[in-house]
């Protein structure tokens, strides 16, 4: 996010000193390009993400701004939890996993060891439901192991 910011300032430094030479039209679609950049910054800064697990759900709660976006979904049909790394098609960080025929993402911007950490308290808390959760019936991808750590 720090990276987003110093993006931002320095397109922003740039716009400026070009600012006389340019044409109206590109004038205005500069502004607006700066102004949903900084919209979208305060937009991560100002959200929170509750994920929560339980032998029937997972939920996930997004407060965005004072508005509350609540998703639940049956852990029967919940299966491939995994961490997604980000890719370059603006897809962020951040868990998914498979519920029924589609992939669900969410606590996008954690790291892979935040992951670990969430998946390690699944395990320990709620065996269940990590198996079902973290269950992977293709074979190419790495199998939920139980390490017994004390």
């Amino acid at each position: 996010m720090l990276l987003g910011a110093v993006g931002i300032v320095a397109f922003g430094v740039v716009m400026v000193r070009d600012w006389a030479t340019m044409a109206l039209w590109l004038r205005a679609l500069l502004l607006w390009a700066v102004a949903s950049a900084i919209l979208g910054w305060f937009y991560q800064l100002s959200g929170s993400e509750t994920i929560e697990f339980s032998a029937e759900k997972l939920a996930t709660s997004k407060e965005t701004l004072g508005w509350n976006r609540t998703r639940e979904y049956p852990v029967p049909s919940c299966r491939e939890l995994e961490w997604h790394e980000q890719d370059g098609e603006g897809e962020n960080a951040g868990l998914q996993c498979k519920v029924g025929w589609r992939t669900i993402r969410f606590a996008y911007h954690i790291s892979e060891d935040e992951a670990q950490e969430i998946v390690t308290a699944l395990q320990t808390n709620l065996p269940d439901v990590a198996k079902q959760m973290c269950a992977m019936p293709d074979s190419s991808k790495k199998h939920f192991t139980t390490l017994n750590l004390s």
